[in-house]
């Protein structure tokens, strides 16, 4: 089921995108410092040179389709041997070794001496964590090239964030990257590098206000402050968090703007896993261009020679299209870090969380002897922070973007040297084959020490209960794909690209068995991660091509093992993923899309709203106000300490709206709509009050320079809120009420997006010579 919950927004969309800065009261902080490089800046070439990245970009994906659909599908062959391959002869390896960038050398990989580090950690204090994210151009150092990179707080990696069940997340994201020209038709584009939020990927955690919102948005010189609420219930394991801007997360997370967040408990009491020596591996891959010569998509090459490695808008044809990483020979760092050297005693366990934060691509990890011989199994206890309740042993591990994995790593009895790399496929993310990628080498020795791995009766307990048995209250359907189209591809969810204006409507406390199903058109044979916010879901089958090189051969079942609990899951292409999810405890609008970054800055993702059927969405009796009786009684002050009461507004026709505060982009444009139609309706007799989860203080501040041109009251108790019923549970709603002349509610609607189609209610008012003979008319649901 899908509604419109922003019917008007694109016909005021710039007016909104002026005045959203001055509407992030409570939370954020709008004050852009003057950027000294603007008067020197030529704008006009710069939105050129984005514009023909677009082109560039569309065009390969052109290229891809016409080649993918051309190709005769062969036979799935065994993973072809490349050349830093170590089972080749050592001749070979050799001669071959020459023509690969330096870290994916076997030699390299077998001599480095880089060190290994965790990330910086900030933990939670009597039950609060407060970290500040800075986000920020940095110079930093990838192996031995130079880098000039967005990123948090001057690192590659952002810090580690750990908390516990029940605590609460401050965090300030403070952007001090410079101003971007505005682009013209930038929706669904990879566009704005320089705007960013926060997602706080896996957890389950409201979606709305300064909560895990990822529809705020984050401009150059504004600060934002972020209150996450951790249920005390929550699961505890591996998350983490990074930017996701619509049509900035690519290019941020690209550039290494992510970070781990863990929930501590559960597992970690487990005395094997507890004695465990723990690694966070946050493994990202950037994909700079510092110098390089490329194919320029024209028969030609062109040739860059940049002092510093760098991730922009203008390059995006060249980093962010199908087989562009492979294109660029660039590597998986850890941690920031190329080629670490992880040293482990012999016997020893140690517990590794690994966080694949690349934005495109898919990593096979392995540990293999230094000949390339079978090495050190993973012994996997959780996937995307959700305990499996058992020990699953691997040779592999398959990690796409946005996975986690818990992994345990016994060490041999015997001191050795190993590597751990990303192992080569017949068949990757685009249905190409790729080489063997060094990722760290591993040095067992020292005294030997005896450890052991947890049984899995100590961990079953910990497993989310199935929901194999559940009574299905709807069954829901989502289709990926990319589709041919005049000049390029479109993204698509269901057949359309990302509209604000359009939600899939999902209600609080149900059971829904999901079927997700890749179809590309035009040939395209590539996969997409599937990842919706919020809450997890239950996977009970991955049917796909027994051949990936051939989308059409027969249909095999992938997944073994039996059901799992993931928030991010790969659908192969031409294939179907089931899943089952319950919806409990948070009401609003957040996202699902794929977890190929770029593709879902290009359209790949679609609004969803979760509401309260007990409470509906939309009606012309709101919750608790049936239409007809007395509007509630308020007395709420505005920014500047002025009491304002109902009383007030007696005998004139006023809208009052409520919305959850300024740190809602939502509830930002519809602001602005408010204030673009005022003078029209008070030219109709009509008055409009608005009232504000913010309190006075932050009120005051957000309305400095540019006051609202009718009355804003603080409601921060959310007494107000309540008395117009805008509450669900712990939650308050967004709502809009017409209080006729003699005080009674005319009409009404909450819901969990604001109220959007303002000028339909402004059409709907009567003229202001017709108020008194028609004082007592109902309003009609606007269209």
């Amino acid at each position: 089921m899908y509604r419109t919950p922003l019917p008007r927004l694109r016909d005021h969309l710039i007016l909104a995108a002026v005045l959203l800065p001055v509407w992030s009261a409570s939370a954020q902080d709008n004050n852009p410092p003057k950027d000294d490089a603007d008067a020197g800046r030529n704008f006009v070439k710069e939105r050129a040179d984005v514009d023909k990245a677009w082109k560039q970009l569309a065009n390969k994906w052109q290229r891809l389709a016409r080649t993918q659909a051309t190709e005769t599908p062969g036979p799935l062959k065994a993973t072809p041997k490349f050349s830093n391959d170590l089972s080749l002869p050592q001749l070979e390896k050799l001669e071959l070794e020459a023509n690969l960038p330096s870290p994916q050398r076997a030699s390299v990989a077998r001599q480095t001496l880089n060190g290994y580090t965790d990330p910086e950690e900030l933990r939670s204090h009597n039950g609060v964590l407060t970290a500040e994210l800075v986000a920020t151009y940095a110079k930093n150092f990838i192996g031995s090239d130079p880098v000039y990179l967005r990123s948090y707080n001057g690192h590659l990696v952002g810090p580690t964030l750990r908390a516990k069940p029940g605590d609460t997340l401050r965090i300030t994201v403070k952007n001090n990257l410079p101003t971007q020209p505005w682009q013209k038709d930038s929706m669904n584009t990879l566009h704005d590098f320089n705007t960013t939020n926060l997602h706080t990927h896996g957890l389950h955690v409201s979606p709305n206000g300064i909560s895990d919102n990822v529809l705020i948005e984050i401009g150059p010189g504004a600060t934002q402050d972020y209150e996450i609420v951790i249920p005390k219930d929550h699961t505890c394991g591996t998350y983490w968090y990074h930017a996701h801007r619509h049509g900035s997360t690519a290019g941020n997370v690209a550039s290494g703007m992510s970070g781990a967040l863990i929930i501590e408990g559960d597992l970690d009491e487990v005395p094997a896993v507890k004695a465990a020596k723990e690694r966070v591996m946050v493994l990202n891959q950037i994909p700079y261009i510092y110098k390089n010569t490329l194919d320029d998509g024209n028969g030609g090459t062109v040739t860059f020679n940049f002092p510093e490695g760098i991730i922009e808008e203008k390059l995006a044809g060249y980093i962010f299209g199908p087989g562009d990483w492979e294109t660029l020979g660039r590597y998986t760092t850890v941690n920031g870090v190329q080629l670490p050297v992880i040293r482990m005693a012999p016997g020893q366990v140690e517990r590794w969380r690994v966080v694949d934060s690349g934005q495109r691509e898919q990593i096979d990890l392995q540990i293999t002897n230094i000949d390339g011989s079978k090495g050190i199994p993973f012994n996997e206890i959780a996937v995307d922070g959700l305990a499996l309740g058992k020990s699953v042993q691997k040779d592999v591990i398959q990690l796409l973007p946005g996975y986690r994995s818990d992994v345990l790593v016994k060490a041999p009895d015997k001191p050795g040297e190993y590597v751990l790399v990303d192992q080569a496929t017949a068949s990757g993310i685009d249905g190409q084959g790729e080489p063997l990628k060094y990722i760290a080498r591993i040095v067992v020795e020292g005294t030997p020490v005896s450890m052991k791995l947890p049984t899995d009766g100590e961990m079953a307990k910990f497993r989310l209960p199935t929901l194999v048995n559940a009574k299905i209250d709807a069954p829901q359907t989502a289709t990926y794909g990319i589709l041919p189209a005049t000049g390029g591809v479109v993204f698509t969810i269901d057949g359309k690209s990302f509209n604000m204006d359009e939600a899939k409507e999902l209600s609080l406390g149900n059971t829904d068995e999901w079927t997700v199903e890749v179809r590309n058109g035009g040939g395209i044979n590539t996969g997409h991660p599937f990842h919706i916010h919020v809450n997890p879901f239950e996977v009970t089958s991955i049917m796909g091509p027994e051949n990936p090189n051939d989308p059409k051969s027969k249909q095999v079942e992938q997944l073994t093992g039996g059901p799992v609990w993931r928030d991010t899951i790969w659908v192969p292409n031409n294939g179907t993923v089931k899943f089952r999810t319950k919806y409990t405890d948070f009401i609003g609008t957040f996202v699902q899309h794929c977890h190929i970054l770029d593709h879902e800055d290009q359209g790949m993702m679609q609004l969803v709203d979760i509401k309260d059927p007990k409470a509906p969405v939309a009606s012309n009796n709101a919750p608790g106000l049936k239409t007809g009786v007395s509007a509630p009684a308020f007395s709420r002050p505005d920014g500047a300490g002025k009491v304002y009461n109902e009383s007030d507004f007696a005998g004139q026709r006023h809208v009052v709206f409520l919305f959850k505060g300024h740190g809602c982009s939502h509830c930002s444009r519809q602001v602005a709509e408010f204030t673009a139609l005022y003078e029209q309706f008070k030219a109709k007799g009509v008055g409009v009050v608005g009232i504000t989860s913010d309190d006075a203080t932050s009120l005051k501040t957000a309305l400095e320079g540019s006051p609202a041109p009718f009355p804003i009251l603080a409601d921060p108790d959310g007494k107000a809120f309540a008395a117009y019923g805008c509450t669900r549970g712990s939650e308050i709603a967004h709502g809009t009420f017409v209080i006729d002349e003699k005080g009674k509610v005319a009409w009404g609607t909450t819901g969990a997006s604001p109220y959007m189609n303002i000028a339909g209610l402004l059409e709907q008012m009567p003229a202001k010579a017709d108020t008194d003979t028609k004082a007592t008319a109902s309003v009609e649901e606007p269209e």
